[in-house]
């Protein structure tokens, strides 16, 4: 269960705690910030719960509190982050003496070598996270492709794919937080 009623009190500039109450006290719940998790499953014996995190003043995070009746249940966020750097796997070509890596985006004429790195010897699968961060801002469609490089320069494309990224959209440079209408209410508002 998403527990939406929780509390943010700011310790010093790079911490807060963060308070709720979760209605199976023998259960666990699983805090996400930003889409990553931060602790879980947590368990206390106690509805009253409370977690320091890391974050810094001025910043703004999207927080997720699951609450489950058991501690097994595995917890996944709500809101999963871009991937903007995907992990690209091929298989080895052994004639192989190096790999290069080539990068469009989705409008633009012409490739980019993003990746030129020799050939290891002894494995039969590569494995590597893009070496560039793919822009998504809007929803953009990236083409990669891998060329195995012989040792007379003779490149053969190995892998090709096409990947599609959609990227959040900003933060907002400012967040003002003012007193607001009674004790322990706040008025926050986004300034661009």
């Amino acid at each position: 269960m998403l527990n939406e009623n929780y509390r943010i009190t700011p310790l010093d500039a790079v911490s807060c705690n963060v308070s709720w109450t979760t209605p199976w006290p023998e259960g666990a719940s699983w805090l996400f910030v930003n889409g990553k998790h931060a602790r879980g499953p947590y368990v206390t014996g106690e509805a009253a719960r409370t977690i320091k995190i890391p974050f810094a003043l001025a910043n703004t995070a999207k927080l997720e509190i699951h609450d489950f009746p058991d501690a097994e249940t595995l917890a996944e966020p709500i809101e999963i982050r871009p991937n903007t750097r995907p992990l690209l796997i091929w298989n080895a070509v052994e004639e192989a003496i190096r790999y290069r890596i080539y990068h469009r985006a989705f409008g633009e004429s012409q490739d980019t070598l993003v990746y030129d790195k020799p050939a290891v010897a002894d494995v039969s699968t590569y494995e590597i996270l893009c070496p560039v961060k793919l822009a998504g801002r809007g929803g953009v469609w990236h083409f990669l492709r891998v060329e195995a490089v012989g040792v007379y320069g003779n490149q053969s494309t190995r892998e090709s794919w096409t990947y599609f990224v959609m990227d959040l959209p900003e933060a907002p440079q400012t967040v003002a937080v003012a007193e607001g209408s009674a004790p322990g209410l706040y008025t926050i508002s986004l300034e661009e």
